[in-house]
């Protein structure tokens, strides 16, 4: 494949950038707490994160209280906590910025597109010294579906 070959690239943001389990951790235990249910392992986060707030906190309620009577309650919990962190707990791994660097060095219209809702996802990547490499940057909550769905990636293309 030649640099020629295509103009830009679209990039992840959680777990491809930056290292945001720990975020998740935070914010999803506080809310826990809050609630008064027991929190969860890291190892359980690690395995539903990836669909969005939503789905990571159906899951959680799911696993720990067995319904979603508290859905909208701890929904406000975890938006509340996960502001007042977002990107204390989470570090941008080794290598992420220097590689996105180079891509846009090299004249490529860089775009980030991730599940994470705009409002945490702008201020995470400027918290992190990212934003200014991006053309773009695309949230959960920027399109009608989420990823895996291809419509987000299609539509950051246009």
């Amino acid at each position: 494949m030649n640099r020629n070959d295509f103009d830009g690239v679209i990039v992840d943001l959680d777990g491809t950038m930056v290292d945001t389990l720990g975020d998740f951790d935070v914010a999803l235990n506080r809310m826990l707490g809050d609630l008064g249910l027991p929190g969860v392992s890291r190892s359980f986060i690690e395995n539903t994160v990836g669909k969005g707030s939503e789905h990571l906190i159906r899951s959680t309620l799911a696993q720990v209280h067995g319904d979603m009577a508290l859905y909208d309650r701890a929904w406000q919990c975890y938006q509340r906590h996960y502001l007042a962190i977002n990107g204390d707990f989470a570090p941008v791994y080794a290598g992420a910025a220097e590689g996105v660097a180079a891509l846009k060095a090299q004249g490529l219209k860089l775009a980030c597109v991730t599940n994470k809702p705009l409002a945490f996802a702008q201020p995470l990547l400027a918290k992190k010294g990212l934003l200014a490499l991006f053309a773009a940057v695309f949230g959960g909550d920027s399109f009608e579906r989420k990823k895996p769905d291809p419509l987000p990636l299609l539509r950051a293309c246009e």
